[in-house]
């Protein structure tokens, strides 16, 4: 009867995991567990002396290991480890018999998010963007993965068998642990829950959309990769009509062997002929090509079909001399401004016009840095501020230039010259190289139509947006930077030189104001930079050791953005300040000083930037970490640009923004009131939070201040905000902090140690307004 009841309980198990009735399953094996313990006691005690306590125990060994086998060919076992993760690290790299998988261009969703991969089993099956918690089913047809993504994730089912993908686009499942007799289960969420799901591959096929495998070469790809959607031949003619570049895909025999299997469908490459006339030659489609005036020649990007053949160059084709390799447009010098040529522009008998660009070497960190950051992108860049002081953006466009090489080149320094964009009356300037200097920076003669500007120049140069004017550095035999800034007048044709200063390299040139990035310092590697201080080692007068400017593992570099103004026949430096005539902005940006209504104090703000501190525009972001200085002395840091002063020209009204005040005011962020009082010397600080980006509006017996819903101001931002008025009265009655006088100054007790750095502060700017107070 025991054995009985044991084989009744597993038929049923059987008929409940066949039914899809999984969790009735589990139990009748849990009574099936219990039933098999019921036999091997029964066949205990049939048995005499010891031989019946070794057959129970053999019996009950046996029996359960039976049971555990039927439940996992039936799928109601349970998980007893995870499958693999879906952040990657243990793909399958096997298949069931035993042959490698290719997995591959590996990538993530999101930083740190869950992988996906490609796999390319060997059959030639290739499966693109799959996750990496994948596995096969148990008798090795079916192969699942999950398709990780930021809202819905999706599963995927290949039948090898059959070579059909089954996509579902809605799947619970996130990482797979088992896949056996047509039940594949898995976990939802690990990071949440990891709550264990079970799909049954009927349902999954009755709503899964369906693909097959076509076959292409040694590959079989789903539909949507398969290369008659891939452009087969193309054509280039001359304007004339009587020559005909014509390009025919060139695909290999072979794919699996690829590093990109795709990549000769993705980036297709083409065997050109001309007039019928094999050339021996590869090209992409798109690529830069053009034929001549005379239509009897032609300039293309290509690479030769020889296997040895190093990568893509500029070919030259005549229809007398057929095609030859042309050289590298231009030798390069480390030390010169990075660029790039790509896009041909024209091409006559003696020469090809090649465009190209110079990088923007913009300082990192807004407008300081230790470095120059070189882009090679156009990008946008600060045209101006606002009544507020936020910064008005504009397009900043990389200096375009034309590369004119000629077509006897031999490939040396020298044998190409530079043409810029055009100016006045579309005259280019041309630039021909002269010589190297030790530090490998280029000397080049300057010519603009018929005038040939006296001295050597380098490389670097920036037209203005008006077309006038050429911004220009002359070349240096000993150093790497310049030791002033150029411009040259096309009009009038006059050399504009600017004051002494280490120019590094030109920004901009927009508006008359031309942008250059001066080294000012230097500053020790052990040292944290400040608004206060920069650098700790002044550059060198103009006539100075270049050494210092050489690489010093022990020092840093300091890059300041300096600009000049043209004005008539001069070149004159700008205070690097705006004097503002109304309460800043949350966002205002840069340095400024605002006066006080009787125009006996000034306060100058400088040193403040947005909490990220990098050299991205963000005009709409607020700035923090300022440092201010009144003309009565007061000097006060941690300020944020909002303030005003009272009628009466006694009181400054401030702000301060926190980025840790979470556990206090609700935010990570939070606004706080200040009051200076610049007679008595004195600072209160308002208990309460202010809302986001404070503008102040008006200050006479109540101070006004208008806060908003965001501190991110977006360009069209229609919130209001709501004004909040304090009484003077009430602020004078909160507690005084008294500032403490040293060399001059006025600090908080916490901020006398900086006294020596304010004291090394050149101050042209406040100095201006109040030389008692001074």
């Amino acid at each position: 009867m025991a054995l009985l009841a044991v084989v009744c309980l597993g038929l049923l198990m059987g008929l409940a995991a066949r039914l899809g009735f999984l969790a009735m399953g589990r139990g009748i094996a849990r009574l099936t567990v219990g039933a098999v313990f019921g036999l091997g006691f029964s066949l205990g005690r049939a048995l005499p002396e010891w031989w019946g306590i070794l057959v129970a125990i053999v019996g009950i060994i046996v029996g359960l290991a039976c049971v555990s086998s039927w439940e996992r060919r039936l799928g109601l076992a349970p998980v007893s480890s995870k499958g693999p993760s879906a952040w990657g690290g243990n793909e399958p790299l096997l298949t069931p018999e035993g042959e490698p998988i290719r997995v591959f261009n590996h990538s993530e969703i999101a930083m740190g998010g869950p992988t996906y991969c490609d796999y390319l089993f060997p059959d030639g099956a290739l499966l693109l963007g799959l996750g990496s918690s994948a596995l096969f089913s148990r008798d090795g047809r079916y192969f699942a993965a999950t398709i990780p993504s930021r809202q819905n994730w999706g599963l995927l089912i290949l039948d090898r068998q059959q070579r059909q993908v089954y996509r579902c686009a809605d799947s619970e499942l996130w990482e797979l642990d088992a896949f056996d007799l047509g039940v594949l289960s898995g976990r939802h969420s690990p990071l949440v829950n990891d709550s264990v799901r079970e799909v049954r591959l009927p349902e999954l096929f009755q709503t899964a959309s369906v693909t097959h495998l076509l076959p292409f070469a040694d590959l079989w790809l789903e539909s949507d990769w398969h290369p008659e959607q891939v452009q087969q031949t193309f054509e280039r003619r001359s304007t004339d009509g009587q020559h005909c570049l014509r390009g025919d895909i060139a695909l290999p025999a072979t794919f699996r062997n690829l590093v990109q299997p795709l990549e000769p469908l993705i980036s297709p490459r083409y065997t050109i002929s001309i007039n019928g006339q094999p050339s021996g030659l590869r090209m992409a489609a798109d690529a830069p090509l053009i034929w001549s005036s005379d239509h009897r020649a032609l300039v293309c990007l290509a690479q030769a079909q020889d296997s040895q053949a190093d990568g893509d160059q500029y070919w030259l084709w005549q229809l007398d001399n057929g095609w030859r390799a042309l050289p590298s447009p231009w030798v390069r010098r480390e030390a010169e401004p990075s660029f790039y040529w790509h896009e041909l522009l024209g091409l006559d008998t003696n020469h090809v016009f090649i465009g190209s660009y110079l990088d923007y070497a913009r300082p990192g960190s807004g407008r300081y840095g230790y470095r120059l950051d070189s882009i090679h992108g156009d990008t946008e860049t600060q045209a101006g501020h606002d009544a507020q002081g936020r910064v008005q953006v504009g397009e900043f466009m990389l200096t375009r230039m034309t590369i004119a090489m000629p077509l006897d080149s031999q490939g040396q320094r020298g044998d190409s010259f530079i043409e810029t964009q055009p100016m006045q009356d579309g005259v280019r300037a041309r630039l021909t190289w002269l010589v190297d200097n030790s530090d490998g920076l280029g000397g080049y003669r300057c010519q603009i139509g018929g005038w040939h500007l006296p001295g050597s120049w380098l490389l670097d140069h920036r037209v203005s947006d008006c077309g006038r004017y050429l911004a220009l550095l002359p070349f240096e035999q000993s150093t790497t930077v310049t030791t002033h800034g150029v411009v040259a007048d096309v009009k009038d044709r006059r050399l504009l030189v600017g004051p002494p200063m280490w120019v590094q390299r030109i920004l901009d040139f927009r508006d008359g104001r031309l942008s250059l990035a001066v080294v000012a310092g230097r500053l020790d590697q052990d040292l944290d930079s400040s608004a206060l201080q920069r650098f700790n080692i002044p550059a060198p007068p103009i006539s100075g050791d270049p050494a210092f400017f050489h690489p010093d593992e022990r020092s840093r570099l300091f890059y300041n953005t300096v600009e000049l103004q043209v004005t008539g026949s001069q070149l004159h430096s700008i205070a690097p300040w705006r004097l503002v005539d109304c309460p800043q902005g949350a966002n205002a940006d840069g340095d400024f000083i605002l006066p006080a209504p009787d125009h006996r104090d000034a306060a100058w703000l400088f040193g403040s930037e947005t909490e990220y501190a990098d050299s991205w525009v963000r005009a709409q972001t607020p700035r923090l970490g300022g440092h201010l200085l009144t003309a009565s002395g007061c000097a006060l840091v941690d300020l944020a640009p909002s303030m005003i002063w009272s009628t009466d020209a006694r009181y400054l009204a401030l702000t301060c923004m926190a980025t840790d005040a979470a556990e206090l005011c609700g935010s990570y962020r939070g606004w706080q009131l200040l009051l200076l009082d610049v007679q008595q010397h004195t600072l209160r600080v308002h208990p309460q939070w202010l809302g986001n980006r404070p503008l102040f509006e008006r200050f006479d017996e109540q101070l006004h201040v208008r806060c908003f819903e965001r501190d991110w101001a977006a360009e069209d931002d229609e919130d209001p905000g709501s004004v909040q008025a304090f009484s003077l009265d009430a602020l004078l009655q909160l507690p005084a902090e008294q500032l403490v006088c040293q060399d001059g100054f006025w600090f908080r007790v916490s901020q006398v140690y900086q006294a020596p750095a304010w004291r090394a502060l050149a101050l042209p700017a406040i100095g201006y307004f109040a030389r008692e107070s001074l």
